[in-house]
């Protein structure tokens, strides 16, 4: 009997993930190529997966499957682990009204078609309504849940189960303090301007085919296309796709892009199937997942290795065309004041990122109107970045995350930040010599490394526990400072 319950439970699970597959696969499709006047029909579609998947996860059935595996005696750690799992999210979503479901899934979707059309006409009034319909439901949402905490606390629980507003208060406090001394520092130092070679966009996009290949992404199992925000979307077992957006004239933000989702990507590709689906194979935290995508675009692909292992690539796809590994490593190293976060240097990207918390804090608080929105982003980018945005595209729009109603989010990049730093000195312990590892293209021992210590457990472990099992007992604010003096401020 309980070996059966855990067989169903797993079942059930394995059917939600299905359905999760094929939300991702609408999503996909409509960023990268869904006619532009298909919006309407597609929010329709989505609203209807949504609201079968939250019908789904919150019957009766899977609550009492959940609790015959509790009751088991001597359960496996996968058993343990779903339960654990399964039951905080079968909590939260028990918690969500369908109707509730439905509308968040409906918002979801209308908010991203509105976001698109207001980014191309840089005209933030385009998206407000939809904006505030978001914000509206994520406050409802969380009072839902949990009415007697913190509504932020309750959205971050979707992301970065156990961080509070008060866990970020303390650590965005510390870079907000050291930051800005690191970046002036760096502001300081003389060297080669932005490169800014034209490269056509389809020649780009096969040197990236070949980038993520050499680095261990199994192209059987995945694709690359274009889109105008960079993701990868998990719409399957065994389907992990990449979406990147580029530039003609900005080749290294293009291949950031790439190499920032081609982490996500690789950590989905590693995680291992078995019973209990995603509740137990699956990254613990967003945190965790942004640690992957954060490593591997910036402390590897940033990285004066890196560029020397990429300049006979870049022969094969540019011939005549100049490519010297050092002057590239010092134009992507560049440190300016520009409003884009996903052009950011590696310092402001934090900088970019606390903004926006204070941002959503505001509106999650009611501390601040939609109306508001445009001009507090202004004044805060001008505070933190040293530069206002010259347009609503630049400024409040240059994100989708609010359109599709994700707030509490935006942390996990910079916890994705903090955790990859504590990997990366971990990976500079473990190989004697790291740049001359990337220089050589040996990705497969970075990567096994990660594999082992991180892609392997999936949601065995929760965070904190994980983290330690793979580095030890490090301060990972400390380590993202120490590596942003050593790359940033050193000669």
């Amino acid at each position: 009997m309980p070996h059966e319950a855990w067989e169903q439970l797993s079942q059930q699970i394995s059917e939600l993930d299905t359905l999760a597959g094929i939300g991702g696969l609408l999503g996909w499709d409509q960023q990268v190529a869904m006619p532009s006047g298909s919006a309407g029909g597609r929010a329709e579609q989505s609203e209807l997966i949504g609201r079968l998947y939250h019908e789904r996860l919150t019957s009766p059935r899977l609550g009492e499957l959940i609790e015959k595996v509790a009751a088991v005696t001597n359960s496996t750690l996968e058993q343990q682990a779903a339960v654990r799992n399964m039951r905080r999210t079968y909590r939260r979503a028990t918690c969500i009204p369908s109707e509730l479901a439905s509308r968040i899934a409906k918002a979801s979707a209308s908010g991203i078609a509105a976001w698109s059309e207001a980014k191309n006409r840089k005209d933030y009034g385009l998206y407000a309504e939809s904006l505030q319909a978001n914000v509206d439901l994520a406050l409802e949402r969380a009072t839902a849940i949990d009415a007697s905490r913190h509504p932020y606390d309750v959205l971050l629980e979707d992301y970065d189960p156990g961080t509070t507003v008060e866990d970020l208060r303390h650590m965005f406090g510390v870079l907000q303090k050291e930051l800005p001394s690191i970046r002036q520092q760096a502001l300081e130092r003389s060297g080669p301007g932005a490169f800014d070679e034209r490269f056509s966009v389809s020649e780009q996009l096969a040197l990236h085919q070949d980038v993520i290949q050499a680095v261990g992404y199994d192209i059987t199992r995945g694709a690359l296309r274009e889109a105008e925000h960079p993701f990868s979307c998990r719409v399957g077992r065994e389907d992990v796709r990449i979406a990147t957006h580029l530039h003609e004239r900005d080749l290294l933000s293009g291949l950031a892009a790439t190499m920032h989702e081609l982490g996500h990507a690789l950590y989905e590709q590693g995680i291992p199937q078995g019973p209990g689906g995603s509740a137990v194979f699956a990254a613990p935290s967003t945190g965790i997942h942004e640690s992957q995508s954060r490593l591997w675009e910036n402390m590897i692909g940033r990285s004066r290795g890196f560029y020397r292992w990429l300049q006979p690539l870049f022969a094969k796809h540019f011939p005549g065309k100049n490519f010297d590994p050092e002057i590239v490593f010092q134009c992507s190293t560049r440190v300016t004041s520009g409003s884009i976060r996903v052009f950011a240097d590696e310092i402001s990207y934090n900088l970019h990122i606390i903004l926006r918390f204070e941002m959503e804090l505001a509106l999650i608080e009611k501390r601040m109107t939609v109306k508001e929105v445009p001009a507090e982003w202004a004044q805060l980018s001008e505070r933190f970045l040293g530069v206002r945005p010259k347009d609503d595209a630049e400024g409040v729009l240059q994100d989708a995350h609010w359109a599709g109603g994700a707030f509490g989010y935006f942390p996990s990049y910079t916890l994705g930040n903090l955790y990859a730093a504590s990997l990366y000195a971990v990976l500079g312990e473990n190989f004697s010599d790291l740049e001359h590892c990337v220089e050589n293209g040996d990705f497969g021992s970075i990567l096994n490394l990660l594999r082992e210590r991180v892609h392997c457990h999936g949601h065995l472990y929760e965070t904190p526990e994980l983290l330690e099992n793979a580095v030890g007992v490090r301060d990972h604010v400390k380590d993202l400072l120490c590596y942003l003096r050593e790359r940033y401020t050193t000669p």
